[in-house]
C-alpha cells in the first residue's frame, strides 16, 4: 500500500453550485484546514468546474459561496425583452455570458494562467476541469468529432491557459449560455466528473515530449486503487429523471414526448452510469457520494414542494440551498470525516 490519494470531484448543476460550496465551507470548519491542503486532486465539471478554478485561483469557500448567493441573478440576468424576442430559447442561449466573464476576471484575476496555479500549488493539489471543443482543430485524414479537453494544472502545454478562459469553457451549457472560444460544458458527457479524477489517478503512462510537470514525465499518479479515497458531491438532485410506470405506460412515444425528457436522458444518464463504475471499481472504504434529494422529508419547503430550476435566482431558495446543505453536512459528518481519515 503505497500513499493515500484524496479526490475531491465536484458535479456541474447551475447555480445549485451553492450545495457543493456549502458542503466544502462545513467541511474546512470542522477540520480547521483549507479544501485545498486535504486533497491531493480536485476534478470539476459546469459549475463545480468554476467551483474547482476559484479554489486554483486560491478563493475561499466562504467568497465561492458569496458568488452563488448573492450573484446569480447578476451572473445570470433576466430580461423580459430578451424573453420576448427569444421565447423558450429558440433563437439564442438564454442568458449572455457577460456578466459571468466579467466576474469571474475580478475574482479569479484577468491574467491568472495555469501555470500561476501551479506556481502556487505545485503538484498538490492537482487541478482538472472538463470541458468539450466543439470545432477541434483536426489532424490530417481525421475524421470530423468533437474532442474532450481535461484542462490539467500539471500539464505543461496548458500553462498559458488563462483560468477564467478554462472556467468559461467548463460552464458554457448548451442553450442556458453560449458557446466560448468554441467549447462546451464539460457537463455534456461529464456532470459528475469523478471516472476523470479516478482515470487520472490510475494512469501509468509517461510522456517523452515534456507535457507534464509530474517526476518522470508522469500523465497520471500510476496510483493503486486501494490507495484511492474519492470523494464526489453533487449540486442536489429533484428526481426530475424519473418517470413513473403508469406514464411510460407501452412506451411508443414519439418525439412530443421525448422532448421533456431529452435533457434528463443525457445530462443524468451519464451520471448515473459515472456513479456505476466507480461503485464497481471502488468499494465503499474507497468511494463515498453525496448529492442530496430536494424532495427528502427533511428537505426545506421552499425546496421541496417548489419548482426548482437549475438555473435557481430566488434568493429564498438560495437560502435554503445553503440551509439545507448545512444539515446535510451535519448529518453526514461522522462519515465523512471517517471516509476521509480526518
Amino acid at each position: 500500500m503505497g500513499k493515500k490519494i484524496k479526490v475531491l470531484s465536484i458535479d456541474g448543476g447551475g447555480t445549485r453550485g451553492l450545495m457543493p460550496s456549502t458542503l466544502l465551507h462545513c467541511l474546512e470548519n470542522e477540520t480547521g484546514k483549507s479544501v485545498t491542503d486535504l486533497f491531493d486532486v480536485i476534478v470539476g465539471s459546469a459549475t463545480g468546474g468554476i467551483i474547482a478554478a476559484a479554489l486554483a485561483a486560491g478563493l475561499s469557500t466562504f467568497e465561492i459561496i458569496d458568488i452563488y448567493l448573492n450573484q446569480a441573478s447578476y451572473i445570470l440576468p433576466q430580461s423580459r425583452f430578451r424573453r420576448i424576442w427569444n421565447p423558450v430559447n429558440l433563437f439564442a442561449p438564454k442568458y449572455p455570458n457577460k456578466n459571468l466573464k466579467q466576474l469571474l476576471e475580478e475574482k479569479f484575476g484577468v491574467s491568472t494562467t495555469l501555470s500561476d496555479v501551479h506556481n502556487r500549488y505545485g503538484n498538490k493539489p492537482i487541478f482538472l476541469i472538463a470541458s468539450l471543443d466543439m470545432s477541434p482543430t483536426l489532424a490530417t485524414n481525421e475524421a470530423p468529432s468533437f474532442k474532450i479537453v481535461i484542462f490539467n494544472s500539471i500539464n505543461a502545454t496548458q500553462q498559458s491557459e488563462r483560468l477564467v478562459d478554462v472556467a468559461m469553457r467548463t460552464s458554457a451549457a448548451a442553450v442556458n449560455l453560449p458557446l466560448y472560444q468554441h467549447y462546451g460544458e464539460g457537463g455534456n458527457y461529464a456532470n459528475d466528473p469523478g471516472l476523470i479524477g479516478l482515470s487520472f489517478c490510475l494512469n501509468t503512462k509517461k510522456t517523452y515530449s515534456d507535457e507534464s510537470l509530474l517526476p518522470d514525465n508522469q500523465l497520471g499518479l500510476s496510483a493503486d486503487p486501494m490507495d484511492i479515497r474519492l470523494f464526489s458531491i453533487g449540486c442536489g438532485m429533484d428526481g426530475g429523471s424519473f418517470v413513473a410506470k403508469d406514464k411510460i405506460k407501452d412506451g411508443q412515444w414519439g418525439l412530443i414526448k421525448w422532448m421533456g425528457h431529452l435533457v434528463n436522458l443525457v445530462i443524468d444518464t451519464n451520471m448515473v452510469y459515472s456513479q456505476y463504475l466507480l461503485a464497481e471499481m471502488l468499494d465503499e472504504q474507497r468511494y463515498l457520494r453525496i448529492n442530496p434529494y430536494y424532495k427528502a422529508e427533511e428537505a426545506p419547503s421552499v425546496l421541496k414542494n417548489g419548482k426548482l430550476r437549475i438555473d435557481v435566482h430566488e434568493k429564498e431558495q438560495l437560502e435554503a440551498i445553503k440551509a439545507y446543505a448545512e444539515f446535510t453536512f451535519d448529518k453526514e459528518k461522522n462519515r465523512i470525516m471517517h471516509f476521509l481519515e480526518l
